[in-house]
């Protein structure tokens, strides 16, 4: 890449940076032709060569202490202080949200920008919490590199969570980068006297620095968009996770091959085929009542036998009590604690119109019922398919739905195609832990993708999976510089560059690595 599509942290200055995080590249070159052909065997027929586009977004948080907001705001204007949850605040907490990419008219509200990354947007029927297309961007839309932060000092740390967005055609993709500058840029008293008691040379001002040795840097698959790494799932080392499913069977759901229903049970199957061997899970549905189909157990057979293709177990019908979809859930879970991490995976295609708890507010006793489990420490995942965006199902999920670093675990899907992605990415949080993708120092990151690293749209598979048009993926990268660094980074500065590329799945095998040297 170019100097302009490079990242430059300085210890006096963060000059370039994260805008040429492959935001700069996403929408130059990065497409293929689509492989199309033609015999003209019947007259009037009409081929169109199809169309392949990487877009992008971010959002970027900044720990660098007391007292910067106005400094920070001459290169963020809506730039805020933020509490531990990323949340606004006017009150100066030393961290920042700086930037959001879509804005939208709640910026900087978390929330507004955490649904939209983690939602889905049907241009056909325009619905859908998802951003939309023409809100991502491209490269050129870029005025400046995303990381200028001036007088960085040891203990701040800064993170940006970066998605991508294919259109029109499914794609594999890679993310790749490279360190194009270390400088010394010269030395000072404080730096030269540190160099010398660490028995480092201090005769060559034009040389390599210190800095991307002593910057710390992650990049991970940010599975729930969040910003933060969430390095383990199933509680301790070893210990599982236990699992509720609760599955909307209301007539709304439909039946037979290409149903809503059918859709359901087959992505909660590919769920359920990913646990471990210390994971429990269980099953309930809900319609005008409530079943326990299956209690929490450790032979995941029995959750599998529910739900494959066709069962008699689980039909559409009915109306739709959600209330007990939960407490169903959570009272299983409860009777069954055994100290490991519980989790209940909600899916809802319709508001809640009958209750089993006292009252005729069916929404707040829904809520209510999703409130208590979280109060018991219950993690609660919801999924919308095929809610209106904005309607009472879809914020009903949504409040019921737990928080994560400010993050709204609700999922959305127009269609329930998507909704395999979506079970895979929850897999990913619940089970395993979000995965790195490469962690060290500045230049040991640097250095691993250099060649190149083919991204997973589904770790839990066995073979790489091609990354959907429908759903959203999100990417955390952080930086810190510890604590513990002293003079000898003083007037260093890096440039790195970091960068995605897609090719379409379809006449594809996913094998033409575009970072890999030639």
């Amino acid at each position: 890449m170019t100097d302009e599509n490079s990242i430059e942290l300085s210890r006096r200055r963060i000059l370039g940076g994260l805008g040429a995080i492959g935001l700069a590249s996403a929408g130059a070159g990065l497409g293929t032709t689509a492989y199309f052909s033609d015999r003209e065997t019947f007259v009037g027929n009409t081929l169109t060569a199809g169309e392949f586009d990487l877009k992008m977004d971010y959002r970027m948080t900044y720990r660098g202490g007391h007292g910067r907001l106005e400094e920070l705001q001459q290169h963020y204007p809506d730039a805020t202080f933020a509490d531990e949850e990323m949340n606004p605040t006017d009150e100066d907490t030393g961290i920042y949200l700086l930037d959001q990419v879509p804005g939208r008219d709640a910026y900087p509200d978390a929330d507004d920008w955490v649904r939209g990354a983690n939602g889905i947007f049907d241009p056909e029927s325009e619905e859908g919490e998802g951003f939309r297309r023409e809100e991502l961007v491209d490269a050129g839309d870029l005025e400046a590199a995303l990381i200028r932060i001036g007088d960085v000092k040891p203990g701040d740390y800064g993170e940006v969570t970066f998605s991508t967005h294919l259109y029109d055609n499914p794609g594999y993709m890679w993310m790749g980068g490279t360190l194009t500058v270390n400088a010394q840029n010269g030395y000072t008293g404080p730096e030269i006297g540190a160099l010398e008691e660490m028995g480092l040379p201090t005769d060559d001002p034009d040389g390599d620095g210190q800095l991307a040795d002593a910057i710390k840097a992650k990049i991970w698959y940010d599975d729930n968009c969040d910003n933060i790494h969430q390095s383990e799932g199933g509680g301790e080392e070893g210990e599982g996770v236990d699992v509720m499913l609760s599955i909307d069977t209301s007539g709304s759901m439909g039946s037979g091959s290409g149903s809503r229903m059918e859709n359901a049970k087959a992505a909660a199957l590919t769920f359920v085929d990913n646990l471990g061997s210390n994971d429990r899970i269980g099953l309930v549905t809900f319609d005008s009542s409530g079943s326990l189909v299956q209690p929490l157990t450790g032979d995941h057979s029995l959750v599998e036998s529910q739900l494959q293709p066709g069962s008699a177990g689980i039909t559409a019908g009915g109306s739709t009590m959600m209330d007990v979809g939960v407490d169903l859930a959570a009272d299983e879970l409860q009777a069954n604690d055994r100290g490991a991490d519980q989790v209940i995976i909600l899916l809802g295609d319709g508001q809640p119109n009958r209750s089993a708890r006292s009252g005729s507010d069916h929404v707040q006793n829904a809520i209510d019922a999703a409130q208590d489990a979280k109060d018991d420490a219950i993690t609660v995942f919801t999924i919308g398919l095929g809610v209106p965006n904005g309607s009472t199902a879809q914020n009903t999920l949504i409040a019921m739905a737990s928080e994560s670093n400010g993050t709204t675990l609700y999922y959305d899907t127009p269609t329930g195609a998507e909704l395999d992605d979506i079970y895979a990415q929850i897999a990913s949080v619940v089970l395993s832990g979000e995965a790195v993708i490469a962690e060290g120092t500045l230049r040991e990151v640097m250095e691993a993708l250099e060649e190149g690293i083919p991204l997973d749209a589904n770790l839990q598979e066995g073979e790489r999976a091609c990354y959907s048009t429908a759903v959203t993926r999100c990417f955390g990268f952080e930086w810190e510089l510890p604590t513990d660094v002293g003079n000898e980074v003083q007037t260093d500065s890096v440039e790195f560059a970091i960068g995605f590329a897609a090719e379409q799945c379809r006449h594809n095998d996913g094998e033409q690595n575009p970072f890999a040297s030639a």
